[in-house]
C-alpha cells in the first residue's frame, strides 16, 4: 500500500495542499470547521506527516549527536550510566522523529562531516574539545552538570542539591555523625555527591566518614560495617542500596529508624524503599534529554542569552521522600 500524501488529503477534502498543511499544523486563518474537517479526513485516510521532507524544508537534519568517551566502558559503573544516558536520549529523540549519532569525545574533527541539529554532552568528565568545536561551528549544545559558554544549554541533575537536603534531613532527625556510602568509581555523579557531602560536613562542623562500595557490591556489607565501627549514627546510602542495607541492619538487630537513621539515593525505582519505609531522595537524570529538546524547540539557543549572560540553567526535579517512623 502506497503512503498517503498531503496531496491525497487535499484532493479528498477539496482544498489546496497549502490549506491542508495549514490545517494539519494549526497555522493560517482557516475557519475552525474547515480545519476540523481536513483533520478528520487526514485521520480517516491514515495520513502521517513525512518528517524527512519537513526536515528538508526547515533545514533540519533530525539528528542529535551523543558524545561517548573513548574509555567509558572500562569502568563498569560508568558504562552502565552511559548506557542509561544513551537510552534516555534515544527514547526522547524517537518520539520527536530524531535519530542519534554517537561521536567519540576524542574526535572533534568528525563534526566537520556530521549533520546535526544539536550535540548532547552527558558527562562533564569527558574531553571537552568536541564541545568547543561544536560551539565554534554554531552547533547548539546541551551539557549535563557542566556550565557551557554562551550559546549552550546547561542541565543540572540535582545530585549536589539532593545530597545537601538529605543530610539536612538526617541532621534534623538528630543524627550527630553521618557516614557517606559511595561507589568506588569515576562516575561524575559520585564525585558530585561526595564533594557535596564533604562541603556540607565542613560548613556544619561535622567530621566526614566515607566508605566505598565496589562495583560488584561484594563489599557492600563490609563498607556498611566500616561506617558502624567508626561510630556513625546515620548513613547516607548514595550508592542506591538502601533496601539491602536496611534489611541487613534489621537482620543484625539494628531496628530502623529508632537506633540508626538511613537515607538512600534513588534514580530508577523507589518502590522498594517506599515499601520498607526507607527515607530517600529521588532524582530523575533520565529527563535531561527531554529538557534539551524543549530548550532547542524554543528556537536558536542564542535566543536564551540576555544582555550577554545565559539564562538560568535547566534544573531537573528531585524529591525528598521521608520514610515511615513506625515498624
Amino acid at each position: 500500500m502506497s503512503r498517503v500524501t498531503l496531496r491525497d488529503v487535499a484532493e479528498r477534502a477539496g482544498v489546496s495542499t497549502a490549506a491542508t498543511s495549514q490545517a494539519l499544523n494549526d497555522r493560517g486563518n482557516l475557519r475552525p470547521e474547515t480545519r476540523d474537517r481536513i483533520k478528520a479526513i487526514a485521520a480517516s485516510l491514515g495520513y502521517t506527516p513525512n518528517k524527512s521532507a519537513a526536515a528538508l524544508r526547515s533545514g533540519r537534519t533530525m539528528s542529535i549527536g551523543f558524545v561517548m568517551a573513548t574509555n567509558s566502558l572500562h569502568d563498569g559503573r560508568r558504562a552502565l550510566q552511559r548506557a542509561r544516558q544513551l537510552d534516555a536520549l534515544v527514547r526522547a529523540g524517537s518520539v520527536r522523529g530524531f535519530t542519534v549519532t554517537v561521536l567519540p569525545d576524542s574526535r572533534p574533527d568528525l563534526l566537520a562531516g556530521a549533520q546535526l541539529d544539536g550535540l548532547y554532552f552527558p558527562d562533564p568528565s569527558d574531553d571537552r574539545a568536541i564541545l568547543r568545536e561544536a560551539q565554534a561551528r554554531g552547533i547548539p549544545v546541551a551539557a549535563v552538570d557542566l556550565t557551557v559558554a554562551l550559546g549552550g544549554v546547561t542541565i543540572r541533575t540535582g545530585y549536589a542539591a539532593a545530597v545537601r537536603a538529605g543530610l539536612a534531613h538526617l541532621a534534623a532527625a538528630g543524627a550527630e555523625r553521618i557516614g557517606f556510602l559511595v561507589d568506588e568509581s569515576e562516575v561524575p555523579r559520585d564525585q558530585l555527591g561526595e564533594s557535596a557531602y564533604l562541603a556540607w560536613s565542613a560548613v556544619n562542623g561535622r567530621t566526614p566518614v566515607v566508605s566505598r562500595v565496589d562495583a560488584g557490591r561484594r563489599r557492600l556489607i563490609t563498607a556498611v560495617h566500616a561506617l558502624l565501627d567508626a561510630g556513625v549514627d546515620a548513613i547516607f546510602a548514595y550508592c542506591e542500596e538502601g533496601p539491602e542495607i536496611y534489611l541487613h541492619l534489621e537482620e543484625i538487630g539494628v531496628v530502623l529508624p529508632r537506633d540508626l537513621q538511613l537515607l538512600a539515593l534513588c534514580t530508577i525505582d523507589c518502590a522498594l524503599n517506599d515499601r520498607l519505609g526507607v527515607s530517600h531522595v529521588c532524582l530523575h537524570p533520565e529527563r535531561a534529554p527531554d529538557e534539551m529538546f524543549r530548550a532547542f524547540d524554543r528556537g536558536p539557543v542564542m535566543d536564551h542569552v540576555r544582555d550577554g549572560v545565559l539564562t538560568a540553567p535547566v534544573e531537573l526535579p528531585w524529591e525528598l521522600v521521608r520514610g515511615s517512623t513506625t515498624r
